[in-house]
């Protein structure tokens, strides 16, 4: 799914005294299985654009040649909003169903996706997001945080959407399930060609998995760069360094020949090699 910000202007009570900017003269392009990475605050709204909820108040959102702007009418809504899932999972009751099986059909048909087999649909999107069979009749509400976040990812795959939106999804996670998951979005782009949008304001969540990142600041897009944005001080003027960046620009600084990684492994494999 090809996503271009034209000009795009996002400001919510204008002019009094609880305006609250968002997004302000944004221009940017998200292509076709690409996996995106903002950083910034209130980024949520990002998601809520791409799914019509909000709509700019100047500029334009354009989703696969179709036009979105203040005022503008959009034939079929539904079938636009298909085509985008938004893993939102800061919201406090994030299911409605009490056990994952409905929870999961529930979804597929609010977004009008039928499959042959129901509960083999089902199964199939746990496996993927690392559940199994035994957690299909479960109530999604008592499980774990971690669990629970499977569960709407697994929610969000099961129709199949061709961009997957992630606000603020690592939190909370340990390094483990943070590798796990970015391995499952890379496969999910290399394999199936989703683009994935990654909502953030760590940039340490950001690494060894999206291809490019925009910065945004009280509204402005104020930097944007590819994977050695990570390594760019101008980055760190709008949110906190990363630690694997801090400990590799000190040992560099101590004349150590390690190179920029941004995978820790391989950092630590460097690192066996050249500092003693």
């Amino acid at each position: 799914m090809e996503i271009t910000f034209n000009n795009l202007t996002l400001i919510d009570n204008r002019s009094s005294s609880i305006e609250k900017k968002y997004l302000e003269n944004i221009n940017l392009d998200i292509h076709k299985g690409e996996i995106v990475g903002f950083l910034g605050d209130n980024l949520d709204v990002i998601g809520k654009l791409l799914l019509l909820i909000k709509r700019p108040n100047k500029g334009e959102i354009i989703i696969d040649n179709v036009s979105i702007k203040r005022n503008s009418h959009i034939d079929n809504i539904n079938a636009l909003r298909k085509k985008t899932g938004f893993v939102y999972t800061s919201i406090k009751n994030k299911f409605l169903e009490n056990s994952v099986k409905k929870e999961i059909s529930t979804t597929m048909k609010n977004y009008n996706y039928k499959v042959s087999n129901v509960t083999k649909h089902v199964s199939d999107s746990l496996r993927i997001v690392g559940l199994d069979d035994s957690f299909i009749d479960r109530d999604p509400n008592k499980l774990s945080s971690i669990e629970q976040k499977r569960v709407l990812l697994a929610c969000v795959l099961s129709y199949n959407p061709e961009t997957i939106i992630l606000d603020s999804f690592f939190d909370g996670m340990v390094f483990k399930d943070i590798e796990n998951f970015k391995k499952l979005f890379i496969k999910l782009k290399n394999k199936f060609g989703k683009t994935i949008i990654v909502l953030e304001n760590n940039p340490s969540y950001l690494f060894n998995l999206v291809d490019k990142v925009f910065v945004i600041n009280n509204g402005l897009l104020v930097l944007k760069g590819e994977k050695d944005i990570f390594y760019n001080d101008k980055l760190y003027k709008y949110v906190n360094i990363a630690p694997i960046v801090e400990f590799t620009k000190c040992v560099q600084a101590m004349d150590h020949n390690i190179l920029e990684y941004t995978d820790i492994k391989e950092l630590i494999k460097e690192i066996y090699r050249h500092v003693g």
